[in-house]
């Protein structure tokens, strides 16, 4: 179990446990690069230059600033900032609770594990608080709302139960969210024809099932590693060719008839090709070959 990162205390109401906060996510096993000399293979190093005199400026002698006026800055130091104390610095206070639905998934931001923090004389009472929340946010299907700062921000954030654990998501703030509803205003209004739409209905029918983790694989880090690994070993780089691009199909009808004979790539997301149905050749067979 990785590091906790935050630790504090989860209140409801007169009922307060001691936490731990953790990451759900990590990219500890993707490609990072850093920059180097061409000549000497050396790492190089960022340096903050003073952008009046152009002096290189150590990290000991700058400030943070905030500007009020075009060049005009109000310094605060880091002391200052730490002494900025507020409850929800280590207590997160369960304030609502809603059915989990009621949250626009547009808000969540960023997932953390909720776990006890089960150190010393009390920790026996700290997991039996800890699971009576839990089962009690688990038996009515609710999520509760609060607050937490995490980085020097108080951000709002959403509690619900996740096996023996709790899930705590970091929520944005509703002026970081483009309402999609404005942003689609501009669509037209179109009556879909019912037999293209009975037919991408099918389509859809055929590639459902449940969600599988592989399909979420990056290729593109795995791309990286084999080239690594290829130059580690002083092997020689073989790129794939640039694939061919599908042209634009015009005509829908006859792209929705030639993927349901599965002659194209759109039934099955690019991948192995599902099995062709057997079909009488025919003019529109012809034609709908030609639009795919």
């Amino acid at each position: 179990m990785a590091r906790p990162f935050w630790r504090g205390q989860l209140r409801l109401a007169l009922v307060t446990c001691p936490i731990n906060l953790t990451p759900a996510t990590t990219e500890r096993d993707k490609i990072r690069f850093h920059k180097l000399n061409r000549e000497t293979g050396n790492r190089l190093r960022m340096q903050m230059i003073d952008s009046e005199t152009e002096d290189v400026v150590n990290r000991d002698d700058t400030v943070m600033g905030y500007e009020f006026e075009k060049g005009k800055y109000v310094t605060v130091e880091a002391e200052e900032l730490d002494k900025l104390k507020i409850e929800s610095s280590d207590v997160i206070d369960i304030e609502r609770v809603v059915p989990v639905e009621d949250v626009d998934w547009l808000y969540w931001e960023k997932p953390y594990l909720l776990e006890p923090d089960a150190r010393g004389k009390g920790a026996r009472s700290t997991v039996d608080i800890f699971a009576t929340i839990r089962e009690a946010l688990k038996a009515k299907k609710v999520a509760g709302l609060g607050h937490a700062v995490i980085g020097r921000r108080e951000r709002p954030v959403m509690i619900q139960a996740r096996g023996k654990g709790m899930m705590l998501v970091t929520l944005r703030d509703p002026d970081e969210i483009r309402k999609p509803e404005e942003a689609f205003d501009d669509i037209d209004n179109v009556k879909v024809d019912k037999d293209n739409l009975h037919m991408a209905e099918t389509l859809i029918e055929r590639i459902s099932g449940k969600f599988d983790r592989d399909m979420f694989e990056d290729r593109y880090q795995e791309a990286l590693h084999k080239l690594v690994t290829a130059k580690q070993k002083g092997k020689k780089i073989v790129f794939a060719e640039e694939p061919e691009r599908d042209s634009n199909v015009v005509d829908i009808t006859e792209a929705l008839k030639a993927s349901l004979r599965g002659s194209g790539k759109a039934a099955n997301g690019g991948r192995s090709a599902p099995k062709r149905r057997p079909a009488a050749r025919s003019k529109s067979r012809k034609r709908g070959k030609q639009a795919a």
